[in-house]
């Protein structure tokens, strides 16, 4: 059926895309915007996502056509399809088979004013006019079209082998890093793990036989966990840069690579930790007479140095370290990173090699040596791999969980649509049979909200509580559904305490929640940002960060700020009378930013805490990037404040759990352990924890330490009165090969 014009723009406005009017872009604009669904994970409703919004905007007038859709013989995406102008595809004989692709001559014919180009990352047919889709897309744009396209996390190059190394899925079809950049917007469409593996086995993703492999492999839980934190802490840092909450000066990177298998991770790594820094990054291959390296391995670095916005670099020696050391004086650079840890074998503990090489000769430059990327990689457990992930930290365990599950949709503001996502999937479930009655809900002014809650059981009725947004717990309990929805957990019920203290009561009964949360509700929000939100109404509490912990599933709904400003204008959140007073408070465009920000880290960690108690319970030791932990060994001597400082600088800059370790080999003196206790109130001031481990051994403790911790970053000093001896720092190279090391140049202190 038809969408009305009020319920497209509500969809337009909670999908986060351009503000009417929809008029073509002006001659002084001809570039096409791009904007771009991305999901973590294939069947997360990226294209669904895409082609409903193609209808919004052809049902308000614009001109809209389908470039290319595939639809996997999934019935939501094909009923989706139908009703939009499909542009004729080229058809073309390949392989004994025909196939089809996008036309790109044919859209240019056409010429619409927006096109929707599903699956960005797509390598073409051999014959046509691009090899890649996003090249036909970029000319597209540069023809003055708007593009709207999908593509999952995995296939961005930047961070292509976070996703190969946790997946063990080899990714073939990638898109640089500078094409998402330059998107107008980026709309993420979230879905939990849970969500995403039900939707499996109802038959939304795969043809029926193949459920069952693919939630075996690839649709692990852990694995679904891994790629979606990596996409929201990817969304995170990239909302950091532009908000500009990356401070300090540039520092620029340089890579040396061997030009092995190895090379193309090492590239991505340097030019992650470029991007985080701000500054340039530069691949160095030292080329000897006695390299043996191959030419397509070789040409394939170049290749991704180029789509990841890097500089690449050749020189002729007959030993790379004081090729290196050079290029590295020359360019004056901050970081060398580095693949290797020296030679391997018994001589290699007391011969000098290159990091040996580099620390001494560079000390005013900071050498990260990386992990191998097969030391990285470990095989999945060979059963269980569909199990659920465990509850997040702070849930109640699961021998003694209730019988109910909750469920949580969670925006950064209000007007992000987290009533109606959370209707619609009450219509989901009670259009396959489940009792499911609204128990609380608020949809003044909300045309969308109101239009999906039409048929819906209300409790109580029209005139009851619920329609007011009141939660009745005991009328909720004497009705008794399979599902309630419970809208605004920190609004107030009948019992004048806020939903989310009865959570615990509904979930005992048996009652399944689902519910919503803004995340300007949280007491931890409000403490982080007091002074800069708006008073909470008089006698109603913000809530605790403990309803995260209860949650089965917790997702975001996500909208952009300019969406809500506009939504927000036309008297759609707030009555018209009251829209200055909220420019000027809680919807300031930047605040909006920062909270979008803050909800994206929120989901991540809650995320990252299933996740670690995941691998724990089936006993992966080596741990999984989706998220750094970085551990910064600290000697029991003064002057290391430098050190603290610029490890939790370095933690917040890649979003990592940041733990200060000191070993004490003997007891300490009173100075000392009046320096230490120093050192531990830093660490905690600055959000690190502080670790204090007796044991002579020094290598063997931190490297017992790293692993039991799942570390994937130590950070350390040079040797001397403020570092690791030299054995000792090779000893945790040769011990620690799944973690990148990174030792901190003299200029630092």
């Amino acid at each position: 059926m038809k969408a009305s014009p009020s319920a497209s723009a509500e969809r337009l406005a909670a999908a986060g895309t351009v503000s009417p009017p929809y008029a073509e872009a002006s001659p002084a604009t001809p570039r096409g915007r791009l904007r771009v669904y991305l999901g973590a994970t294939p069947g997360s409703g990226k294209t669904y996502a895409m082609l409903r919004e193609g209808h919004d905007r052809r049902d308000l007038g614009q001109d809209v056509v389908i470039g290319f859709v595939e639809s996997h013989g999934r019935p939501r995406t094909e009923a989706a399809i139908a009703g939009l102008e499909v542009v004729p595809r080229r058809s073309k004989s390949y392989r004994g088979r025909s196939c089809e692709e996008m036309d790109v001559d044919a859209v240019l014919a056409r010429h619409p004013q927006v096109v929707l180009v599903d699956e960005l990352a797509h390598t073409n047919l051999p014959g046509g006019r691009h090899t890649r889709r996003w090249q036909d897309v970029e000319e597209l744009l540069g023809a003055g079209i708007d593009v709207i396209t999908t593509v999952n996390v995995q296939a961005i190059e930047g961070v292509k082998d976070l996703a190969e190394t946790i997946t063990g899925v080899p990714v073939r079809e990638t898109v640089p890093d500078r094409i998402v950049d330059a998107a107008e917007e980026i709309q993420f469409i979230d879905i939990s793990p849970e969500a995403l593996q039900k939707r499996m086995r109802h038959g939304n993703i795969y043809a029926p036989e193949k459920v069952d492999i693919a939630l075996a492999n690839f649709f692990r839980s852990g694995n679904l966990a891994a790629l979606r934190e990596i996409a929201l802490r990817l969304l995170a840092q990239n909302m950091g840069r532009a908000t500009g909450s990356v401070q300090g000066p540039p520092e620029d990177v340089l890579v040396l690579i061997s030009g092995r298998p190895s090379s193309e991770a090492l590239i991505r790594r340097g030019a992650r930790m470029a991007r985080r820094f701000g500054g340039f990054c530069t691949v160095l291959r030292v080329a000897g007479p006695s390299t043996d390296v191959s030419p397509e391995i070789c040409a394939r670095c170049r290749t991704v140095t180029e789509e990841l916005q890097a500089t690449w670099r050749e020189v002729e020696a007959t030993a790379p370290g004081p090729a290196v050391v050079a290029v590295a004086r020359e360019l004056g650079v901050e970081h060398v990173v580095v693949g290797e840890g020296g030679p391997s074998g018994l001589l290699g503990r007391f011969r000098k090699g290159l990091v040996d090489l580099l620390i001494e000769e560079l000390p005013d430059v900071s050498v990260h040596i990386i992990a191998r990327e097969d030391s990285r990689r470990r095989p999945h457990p060979p059963s269980g791999g569909g199990a659920p992930l465990s509850a997040a930290q702070g849930a109640t365990p699961a021998t003694s969980r209730p019988a109910g599950t909750l469920r949580v949709y969670v925006g950064y503001a209000r007007g992000c649509g987290i009533t109606t996502t959370m209707l619609e999937e009450a219509r989901r479930r009670a259009s396959r049979g489940t009792d499911v009655v609204v128990a609380s809900v608020s949809t003044a002014g909300h045309a969308e909200a109101e239009t999906s809650l039409r048929g819906l059981d209300v409790l109580g009725g029209a005139d009851s509580p619920a329609r007011r947004g009141q939660l009745d717990v005991e009328a909720l309990l004497a009705r008794h559904p399979a599902v309630a929805c419970v809208d605004e957990l920190a609004m107030l019920g009948t019992d004048g305490q806020p939903a989310a203290a009865s959570l615990g009561r509904i979930l005992e009964a048996g009652i399944h929640i689902v519910a919503t949360l803004h995340l300007t509700d949280l007491a931890s929000t409000r403490a982080a940002l007091a002074g800069r939100l708006g008073t909470r109404p008089e006698g109603s509490p913000a809530i605790t960060d403990d309803v995260l912990g209860m949650a089965t599933e917790v997702e975001l709904v996500d909208c952009t700020p300019s969406v809500l400003l506009e939504r927000l204008r036309r008297g759609e959140i707030v009555p018209l009378d009251e829209v200055p007073a909220a420019l000027a408070g809680d919807f300031r465009p930047e605040l909006l930013a920062e909270l979008r920000e803050r909800l994206f880290r929120l989901i991540a960690e809650h995320t990252d805490r299933r996740l670690v108690a995941y691998m724990r319970e089936r006993s992966i030791e080596v741990p999984w990037e989706a998220r750094p932990r970085v551990m910064t060994c600290v000697p029991a001597r003064a002057g290391m404040e430098w050190l603290i400082r610029r490890s939790a600088a370095l933690g917040r800059a890649i979003d990592a759990d940041t733990q200060v370790v000191t070993v004490c080999e003997r007891p300490r003196t009173e100075a000392e352990t009046q320096t230490l206790a120093a050192y531990a109130a830093l660490a905690h001031e600055l959000g690190a924890g502080f670790v204090t481990i007796y044991e002579r051994d020094v290598a063997a403790a931190l490297a017992t330490y790293a692993r039991r911790s799942l570390v994937t970053e130590l950070i350390v000093t040079r040797g001397g009165a403020s570092g690791l001896r030299r054995s000792t720092l090779r000893e945790l190279i040769r011990e620690l090969a799944e973690v990148d090391i990174h030792v901190l140049s003299s200029a630092e202190g």
